[in-house]
C-alpha cells in the first residue's frame, strides 16, 4: 500500500502542465565538461547545467572513455557510482543499478540518442551486438534513480542516453585495430570511420569488427559486425535534421558439451542481426524548440537446434527439436516541445506513439506477429523562485494494450548556494511494466515419446493478470563544485519497490507419461527496501591530470532472500589518468564489487579488478596503445566457471 505522501505527490503532479521540450541533439563539446557549469540533456529533456539537475546524474565523457581502454561498452559503466556489470556469458554483459540484475534486465531504460535500444520480448539490451561502436561516442548520461517521468516505464531504477558525436566532429578518414596477445580470449577487433562535409550536410560512416574467444570455460565466443550512417543537415531558418542508420550482425556460442542425454542446451551458433533508423527534425526558435522524431528498431535471432535423444525420468530416447528463433520490432513516432517564458519559467511537454511487436513460435506459440501498442503524454517544468530556488516537476501518462493507464510524478526542489554548490530534494513515482512474454507467453516443447507417440510439454505460461512493478523514491543531494578542479556529488536515498513480478510455478497434469509436471510463470509479489549513499567526486586540477573516484554504501530489505541479495552492499571505483607529456599518456582504474547473489546465476564472491593503460602519441594524430586488464588474481562472475584472467591487448590507431 503506497504511503499518503506518495499519494500527495501524485495528486501534486497530475494537475495539467504545459510543457515544452528539449532538444536531444548534442549541441555541446568535450570541452563543456571541464567548464564550470557543463550542461546535461537527459534529466528532463532541457539542457542545463549539472548544478541545476532534479536527478542524480554522472556523465562518461569521451576523456574518461578513451583512458579506459575497454572494449566493451557495458564496461563503461562500471565508472558509474552503484552500477554494477558482470557477464552472464562472455558475449552477454548485464548491467543494473544497485541491484535486481539478470541477463534480460528489464530494470533500466537504455537509449542511443534519444531512442530506446530495449528489447520487447525477454526485455533487457543485447549490449554485445548493439549497432554501435565506442570510438562513435561523445559522452554517456546515465540518471542514478527513477527517471519514468522523462522516459516512461523501465525507467524504473536508471536511465542511460548514450550520445554519439555530431558527423561534422569526424571529418576525414580514421582506422584502428586491436588485437591480444593469443591468450584466452583471443581478440581481433578493427574500426574504420569516413567522415565528409558537403555544403550543408555532414557525414560520417563507421565499420567495426568485433571479436573474442569469450570466457575459458565455456562455448561463448563471438563475432560482430558492425555498419552505422550518420548524417546532419542544416536547412536553413534555424532547422536541423539527423539522420542515422546502422545494422549489426553476430555469431554468438551459445550451450555447453553434452555430457549426459539429459541435456538439452547444447554446443551451437546462434546467428543475431540488429538494425535501426532514427529521424528527426529539429527546429529551433529565440524562445524555445520543436523536435519530431522517427525511429524503428529489429533485432532477429536464429537458434534453432536437434539436442540429441533426453532421457526424463526412467524414460529413454524422447526426441524433440528446439526453436529458440524469434523477432523484435519498435517503431516510435515522438514529438517534444521546448519553451521559456522569460527567466523564470520554462515548460517541456509532448507525447509518442509506439509499437513493439514480437514474432517467435517459442515465446508466443504462433507464427505471426504480436502487437503491443503504447501512447504518451508528458511534462515538465522548472521555475525559478528566485535568485537561488529552483522547483522542478512534472509527469509521464502511459497506456499500454498489456496494462491500464498509469501515471508516473516526480518533483524536485532545489537549493543553488551562488554558483558552487546546489542541494536537491527528489520524490518521485515509476513503474516497470511486464514484458510480453511475461504476460502472454507460450511456451512448449513438442517431442517424440517411445510408446506414447507425440508429446506437447509446456514450461513458461504467461500471467495475463501481471501488474507493473511499482517504485517510490526519496533523495537528497548535494553537488558542490571545490576549488583546485574537484567536483563533487553526494546522495542519500531511499527506495520502496512493491509488486516485483517474480518467477513462479504452477502444476499441470497432462497425464501418462509425464503426468503433473511443474511450469514455470510470473506473478507479483515481494516487497524490497533499499537505502543508501553514493559519492562521487571528479578532480582535474589541469589539462594533464584527472582523477574520477565513487562509491555505494547500500542496504537491502525483501520480503524475498533471492532479490535482497542480489543488491551488493558495496561497490567503489578509482579511475586515474595522467599525460607525461604530448606523447605519453598512462591511465588506470581499479573496481571493487561486493559480494553477490545474480537472481538467474550464482553467488559470487567479491571482486577486484584493475585495469592499466600506456598510450604513445606519434605524429599525425597516430596512437600506440597498451591495455592490461584484470590484472589482480583471477575472479569469478556471474557463474564460478566464468572467470576473468589476465588479459593484455594492443591497439593501433591513426587518422589519415
Amino acid at each position: 500500500m503506497r504511503d499518503k505522501s506518495g499519494i500527495l505527490l501524485s495528486l501534486l503532479l497530475s494537475c495539467p502542465i504545459l510543457s515544452p521540450a528539449v532538444a536531444q541533439e548534442d549541441t555541446t563539446g568535450a570541452g563543456d565538461f571541464f567548464d564550470d557549469s557543463p550542461q546535461i540533456l537527459t534529466a528532463s529533456r532541457m539542457s542545463k547545467p549539472l548544478l541545476e539537475s532534479p536527478a542524480s546524474v554522472s556523465v562518461i565523457d569521451r576523456q574518461m572513455i578513451e583512458a579506459s581502454g575497454v572494449r566493451d561498452l557495458a564496461d563503461l559503466f562500471r565508472l558509474v557510482p552503484g552500477f554494477v556489470v558482470g557477464y552472464h556469458s562472455g558475449h552477454a554483459p548485464v548491467v543494473t543499478y544497485l541491484g535486481l540484475g539478470e541477463e534480460f534486465g528489464r530494470q533500466i531504460q537504455v537509449l542511443v540518442d534519444g531512442r530506446s535500444v530495449f528489447i520487447p520480448s525477454f526485455g533487457g539490451v543485447p549490449w554485445s551486438n548493439l549497432p554501435l561502436l565506442i570510438e562513435d561516442i561523445q559522452r554517456i548520461e546515465v540518471i542514478r534513480g527513477p527517471n519514468a517521468v522523462t522516459y516512461g516505464a523501465n525507467a524504473f531504477l536508471a536511465t542511460i542516453n548514450i550520445i554519439t558525436r555530431h558527423a561534422a566532429e569526424d571529418l576525414g578518414n580514421r582506422a584502428s585495430i586491436t588485437a591480444s596477445d593469443n591468450a584466452n580470449p583471443d581478440i581481433a577487433d578493427a574500426y574504420l570511420r569516413i567522415g565528409r562535409h558537403h555544403q550543408n550536410i555532414d557525414w560520417r560512416l563507421s565499420m567495426g569488427a568485433i571479436s573474442d574467444d569469450g570466457f575459458a570455460a565455456i562455448n561463448d565466443s563471438k563475432e560482430v559486425g558492425k555498419l552505422n550512417f550518420r548524417a546532419d543537415i542544416t536547412s536553413g531558418s534555424n532547422q536541423f535534421w539527423t539522420f542515422q542508420t546502422g545494422t549489426s550482425h553476430s555469431s554468438l556460442g551459445r550451450g555447453f558439451p553434452r555430457e549426459d542425454d539429459t541435456q538439452t542446451d547444447v554446443e551451437r551458433t546462434e546467428r543475431a542481426s540488429n538494425s535501426y533508423l532514427n529521424l528527426q527534425w529539429e527546429g529551433v526558435r529565440e524562445s524555445g524548440s520543436s523536435i519530431v522524431r522517427l525511429t524503428h528498431t529489429r533485432q532477429d535471432v536464429t537458434d534453432n537446434y536437434d539436442p540429441g535423444p533426453i532421457t526424463y525420468d526412467v524414460i529413454t530416447g524422447i526426441t524433440t527439436y528446439i526453436d529458440f528463433d524469434r523477432i523484435s520490432e519498435r517503431s516510435e513516432l515522438e514529438l517534444v516541445q521546448n519553451n521559456e517564458f522569460g527567466d523564470r519559467l520554462r515548460l517541456v511537454y509532448g507525447g509518442s506513439l509506439r509499437r513493439d511487436r514480437v514474432k517467435s513460435i517459442f515465446l508466443l506459440n504462433q507464427d505471426d506477429f504480436r502487437d503491443v501498442d503504447t501512447g504518451r503524454l508528458f511534462g515538465s517544468m522548472e521555475w525559478r523562485i528566485g535568485d537561488q530556488w529552483l522547483l522542478d516537476m512534472g509527469v509521464m501518462y502511459e497506456d499500454t494494450s498489456l496494462t491500464s493507464l498509469d501515471s508516473s510524478p516526480r518533483i524536485s526542489l532545489i537549493r543553488k548556494f551562488g554558483n558552487r554548490h546546489a542541494l536537491r530534494l527528489v520524490a518521485s513515482v515509476a513503474k516497470r511494466n511486464p514484458t510480453l512474454y511475461e504476460f502472454d507467453g507460450d511456451t512448449e516443447f513438442v517431442a517424440e515419446v517411445p510408446a506414447f507417440g507425440t508429446v506437447v510439454i509446456p514450461t513458461f505460461m504467461g500471467n495475463n493478470e501481471i501488474q507493473p512493478e511499482d517504485i517510490e523514491s526519496h533523495e537528497i543531494g548535494l553537488r558542490s563544485r571545490l576549488g583546485g578542479g574537484i567536483v563533487t556529488d553526494i546522495k542519500i536515498f531511499s527506495y520502496r519497490i512493491e509488486n516485483h513480478i517474480v518467477a513462479d510455478e504452477i502444476n499441470v497434469d497432462l497425464g501418462p507419461p509425464l503426468n503433473v509436471l511443474p511450469v514455470q510463470t510470473s506473478a507479483n509479489g515481494e516487497t524490497t527496501d533499499v537505502g543508501g549513499i553514493e559519492f562521487e567526486l571528479d578532480y582535474k586540477p589541469d589539462s594533464q591530470f584527472r582523477l574520477n573516484t565513487g562509491f555505494s554504501l547500500v542496504d537491502a530489505d525483501s520480503t524475498l532472500a533471492e532479490l535482497e541479495n542480489s543488491f551488493p552492499k558495496h561497490t567503489a571505483f578509482v579511475a586515474a589518468q595522467y599525460h607525461i607529456n604530448q606523447k605519453h599518456e598512462i591511465s588506470g582504474a581499479l573496481y571493487y564489487l561486493d559480494a553477490i547473489d545474480w537472481p538467474d546465476g550464482d553467488h559470487i564472491p567479491i571482486a577486484r579488478r584493475l585495469d592499466l593503460r600506456y598510450a604513445y602519441h606519434l605524429e599525425k594524430d597516430f596512437s600506440f596503445e597498451v591495455v592490461g586488464q584484470n590484472l589482480l588474481e583471477d575472479f569469478e562472475d556471474y557463474e564460478p566457471e566464468n572467470l576473468h584472467q589476465r588479459l593484455f591487448y594492443l591497439r593501433l590507431s591513426g587518422s589519415f
